[in-house]
């Protein structure tokens, strides 16, 4: 009964985003959702990062890519109070980061310089997405809890880094519509 309805939930909440979409812009037709295309994942990066226990890590989790060591630090204290659902996306969305390459730094040694605060969202959302299109169909929760977390959280204000939250909710929807089994 539960994965039946898990079932229903994921397409319910994408037709409700739309919908409300639909009636924001005045009862007339909405144009086309934005879809950003990312480039092709490096699961290889991935499959060779080290996840680490840090729980004096300030975040719930944070991706480091480096070509010789990528690696996932995570606080279990933090994880541990969102829950395991939410737990397993922001781990997803960590390995996302590995996976596209980002960086805060671009460059080498003395030349390397901050990567724009533009760069560093579209990352966010990147990483989002790549979570949403690994979970969907194996851990449907994982993507409903996040879509919560933001929706809940929208008029929240971030660091200059990340978007909006409800940005990345509304980026969650739209990521979840555009991908197929």
């Amino acid at each position: 009964m539960r994965a039946h309805f898990e079932r229903l939930l994921l397409p319910g909440i994408a037709f409700a985003a739309g919908l409300k979409l639909a009636l924001a812009g005045g009862g007339g037709f909405v144009s086309e959702p934005v879809v950003r295309i990312f480039p092709e994942a490096d699961t290889s990066v991935v499959s060779q990062a080290r996840v680490l226990s840090r729980f004096d890590l300030p975040d719930a989790a944070v991706a480091i890519y480096d070509t010789a060591s990528p690696r996932i630090l995570f606080n279990p204290t933090l994880l541990a109070q969102v829950g395991p659902s939410l737990a397993a996306f922001l781990m997803a969305h960590e390995r996302g980061h590995l996976a596209f390459h980002h960086a805060r730094l671009r460059g080498f040694g003395f030349n390397a310089s901050p990567t724009p605060v533009s760069t560093l969202r579209s990352y966010e959302f990147a990483a989002d997405c790549y979570a949403v299109r690994s979970l969907h169909r194996t851990h449907p929760d994982a993507v409903v809890a996040a879509i919560r977390f933001f929706q809940h959280r929208a008029i929240l204000a971030t660091d200059a880094e990340h978007p909006p939250m409800g940005e990345r909710a509304d980026s969650l929807l739209t990521c979840l519509g555009a991908t197929t089994d």
